[in-house]
Parts: structure tokens; C-alpha cells; sequence
């Protein structure tokens, strides 16, 4: 039986695929507001029951969702972070093989521009957020169980929290001064959905893997696609950042899986339909 645990944007685009399949699962959730209404079987879990409730449901695969991400939050609350990253993944790594969602976070600042493929090494994490899904990682890979990073996600469903950063730019029109000094390849959901389920289904997968669509951007050029294909023309003007959180140079690249289509193709067919903020009231 496959568990997925975690409510946010990833979790809903992994039920979405086991539902189009047919396959049975547990979604394990903390949130009393839950953003998937139309799933059948919910359960409510703290780290304390988490083990007792894999066994009562057979689980035999996890799909690790569940994150604390906000890295203010994290920099306050590192033991909050420690047993959100890094404690829930050696619980579930304990029990069952695991798929763990990791992060471009994980690297340094980069500024050297190497290559960050899924042999790359860290040479030292940039946030207690970084250095707790680094450790998450490990804990995940020690335990037999497979990562599965992603960056900069966005999707078809709606974040629990506030709006991903493609909605929140296209449903405004004001002048936005973002970072151009930061580059990613970002992820589209709906594009890495179905290879994620079929990694954590294939037992022979072993490793790091590096879900993100082609081609590098930054966030000032990310946001001005966004906004030219909804026809914005609101300002999008962009600065030097120097964010201290996340490697200047942190476009991971996919060495070991078919090559996933360009970002930009992504963004065109999602912003021809309804944004997944248009889908939920707050």
C-alpha cells in the first residue's frame, strides 16, 4: 500500500496521478483544513502514532511530502525544522522505502558556477531550512529509500498557504523589482508527477534524482514570461538580491532520467487555462 504524507502543491499532483491509476493509498496529513476534498481515506497523524499507523494500513511506500519550508520560520525554530526535515524521515525510513522530496536548497552560494548534477556534493547548505532537508536527504539515501529534488515547483493545484509565485505575479499588475542575480531551473508539477510515483514504484531506483524542467532562468525572467503570456504589462524590473538563503548558481541538471521539456512550454500551456489560485477561496 502507498502512503503519501503532506498537503501542499506536491502532495495534491501525487495523488492526482494515483488516482488517474487507480491505485490505493493513505494520504497522512497534520492539516485540519484539508485541500483534497475528493480523496477517500485521510489520515490524521503526529510523529508519536506515525509508526503504529503504517503498520495499521500496510504501508509499504511513502511518498515524503511533508516539509517545514518557510525559511524564516526554520531560522527561528531549528528544532522545529530538525523534526519536520530530518526526524519524520528517518521515522519513515525506519518502517517502509521512502521518496523523499529534496531541494536545490541543499547546495552553497556556487558562485563558481560548477555543475550541479545528482553527484554533485554540498559544500555547506546556506540555511537551517538547507542544512535540514540536506540531512533529510542523507537520513533518506542511508535507509535505502531514493530523493527526488525539485525547484522553484509550481502547478495545477493551489499551495495551501499563499499563492505560488507564478500566480501571485500574473494575478496582480503592479511593478515587481525581483531578483536577477539567482538562477534556477524550475519544476513543473504536472510535467515530474508521473515519474515520481513511478521512481518510488520501481524498486531498482536508487539514489538522487533531479525532477526540474529544461533551461535556467532567474526570477526577474521568469516573471516577465509569466506575465507576457497573460498579456500583464505591469514592470517587472529586477535587482541584485544577494540572497544569502539559496546558491546564486543553483540550476540543478537531470543526468539520469529522459530529459523534461523546457520551462518555458510548461508555463505557456499552464497560464492558457485557469490559474490553480482561481480554484480555492482563502
Amino acid at each position: 500500500m502507498i502512503g503519501v504524507i503532506g498537503s501542499g502543491q506536491v502532495a495534491q499532483h501525487v495523488v492526482a496521478v494515483l488516482e488517474k491509476r487507480g491505485i490505493p493509498f493513505y494520504l497522512f496529513t497534520r492539516q485540519e483544513r484539508l485541500p483534497l476534498e475528493r480523496v477517500g481515506v485521510f489520515v490524521s497523524y503526529n510523529k508519536a502514532v506515525l509508526p503504529g499507523l503504517m503498520d495499521k494500513h500496510r504501508i509499504d511506500l511513502m511518498i515524503n511530502c511533508s516539509a517545514l519550508r518557510d525559511i524564516a520560520v526554520c531560522d527561528r525554530s531549528p528544532a522545529l525544522a530538525f523534526e519536520a526535515n530530518v526526524e519524520l524521515a528517518k521515522i519513515i525510513g525506519d518502517k517502509v522505502r521512502q521518496v523523499y522530496i529534496g531541494t536545490d536548497y541543499v547546495f552553497d552560494q556556487n558562485r563558481d558556477n560548477r555543475v550541479l548534477d545528482e553527484e554533485a556534493k554540498s559544500l555547506g547548505s546556506l540555511s537551517v531550512y538547507g542544512a535540514t532537508k540536506l540531512l533529510g536527504e542523507e537520513a533518506t539515501l542511508e535507509r535505502g529509500g531514493i530523493v527526488t529534488r525539485i525547484s522553484s515547483p509550481w502547478g495545477k493545484f493551489a499551495s495551501p498557504m499563499k499563492p505560488h509565485f507564478v500566480d501571485f505575479v500574473v494575478m496582480q499588475t503592479a511593478k515587481l523589482e525581483l531578483p536577477n542575480d539567482q538562477f534556477f531551473r524550475p519544476t513543473y508539477l504536472p510535467d515530474v508527477a508521473e515519474t515520481l510515483v513511478d521512481l518510488g514504484v520501481d524498486r531498482t531506483s536508487t539514489g538522487i534524482y533531479h525532477l526540474v524542467n529544461e533551461g535556467k532562468t532567474n526570477w526577474q525572467n521568469f516573471a516577465i514570461t509569466a506575465r507576457s503570456l497573460r498579456k500583464n504589462k505591469g514592470a517587472i524590473v529586477g535587482v541584485e538580491r544577494n540572497d544569502k538563503t539559496r546558491p546564486v548558481h543553483g540550476a540543478l541538471v537531470n543526468t539520469r532520467l529522459p530529459k523534461f521539456r523546457n520551462w518555458m512550454y510548461a508555463m505557456q500551456e499552464y497560464l492558457g487555462g485557469k490559474l490553480a489560485e482561481e480554484g480555492i477561496k482563502r
